[in-house]
């Protein structure tokens, strides 16, 4: 198949709260690739950056982004650090070893695919990853513990919904059937916000301990970052799928 313009099928986005939790994402990892879109659609300044994960037949692309405030102007690089304290900034220089950097690719003129993901923030139903509720947040890290690679590991994702909050991991099992990997959204559900950008684990004496932290400090612990999101279109409400069952189950019954 070729591909060109007209072809290019458009990520889905996935809005993050804000600045702060968008640079912990995409520049808080092993290897970050640190590279950002911005530009104004609808008045608003957009900026985000391409997050793939394995989903199913392929790659699931991810425009993350925020809508960053009218009086705030990206400069070169949004710069960051979280050992021992979490900061970001823009910047026009990236000469300093404490932060890694991400570049700024001022946009003139958005291209299409992502001009329809930020229009489009649903996806189908029968797309979505399958919602598996765990015992507590302890085994989402320990999820993640087992899939980090190269000091990298994928993000806690958290949002409201109907008044909780959701961590969610997406945890893709590789090679299901003739799957690409069979996405599984590993979620728990809590009253409160989330308390800090990241939680630590260590797992000694018989036993483990995790604990939110605002930034990665000792290094015998492991750390995995939380990103707030404002909208997570993969989500599918448990009690909606439920529901759905019941009613195809009663006219199973009564055909």
């Amino acid at each position: 198949m070729r591909v060109g313009p007209k072809s290019v099928r458009p990520p889905v986005a996935v809005e993050v709260v804000d600045l702060q939790n968008l640079a912990r994402l995409v520049l808080n990892r092993g290897e970050p690739d640190g590279l950002f879109w911005y530009f104004s659609v609808g008045g608003e300044q957009v900026l985000g950056s391409l997050f793939l994960i394995p989903y199913w037949r392929g790659n699931l692309p991810l425009f993350c982004y925020t809508k960053l405030p009218p009086e705030v102007e990206p400069k070169a690089f949004l710069a960051y650090r979280s050992i021992g304290q979490e900061e970001y900034l823009f910047t026009n220089s990236g000469d300093d070893p404490r932060y890694v950097y991400g570049a700024i690719m001022e946009i003139e003129s958005p291209p299409d695919f992502l001009l329809k993901s930020l229009k489009n923030r649903t996806v189908q139903r029968d797309f979505r990853p399958v919602l598996t509720k765990a015992k507590d947040m302890t085994v989402l890290v320990r999820t993640l513990l087992i899939l980090s690679e190269d000091s990298t590991s994928p993000p806690i994702w958290s949002f409201r919904h109907n008044g909780h909050s959701i961590f969610g991991v997406i945890a893709p099992v590789f090679d299901y059937y003739d799957a690409n990997a069979l996405p599984v959204f590993l979620y728990v559900e809590s009253e409160e916000d989330p308390k800090a950008g990241f939680v630590r684990y260590v797992s000694e004496n018989g036993r483990e301990v995790t604990a939110f932290v605002n930034s990665i400090s000792e290094m015998r612990y492991f750390y995995v970052r939380i990103v707030k999101l404002a909208h997570m279109p993969l989500w599918t409400a448990p009690e909606q799928t439920e529901g759905r069952r019941s009613q195809k189950g009663v006219r199973q019954r009564t055909g």
